[in-house]
């Protein structure tokens, strides 16, 4: 598992090789286990990002080891890159 997302369909589990469909929710994955919260809609598997690129608008854009691309929002990112070791 490289990081979990939901949308209007509902939440999915995302690996290197696809995704699938779960019927927990994000908070609950949150709790039970070790990813954090990326964006409103993401955790993200600290172990499986292989950089965060800053954009322009204070946004950031995580890219997996798998080249998968992840959202991070202003709110979370500060707290991204202290749990990474970056400043």
């Amino acid at each position: 598992m490289e990081y979990v997302r939901c949308d209007i369909s509902g939440v999915h589990v995302v690996t290197a090789d696809g995704e699938a469909h779960t019927d927990m929710t994000l908070s609950a994955i949150e709790e039970k286990t070790d990813l954090v919260r990326c964006h409103r809609q993401c955790l993200v598997r600290l172990d499986m990002v292989r950089e965060i690129k800053l954009l322009d608008n204070g946004l950031g854009e995580i890219q997996t080891r798998s080249g998968k691309t992840v959202a991070v929002s202003r709110r979370h990112l500060r707290e991204l890159k202290e749990r990474i070791g970056l400043r």
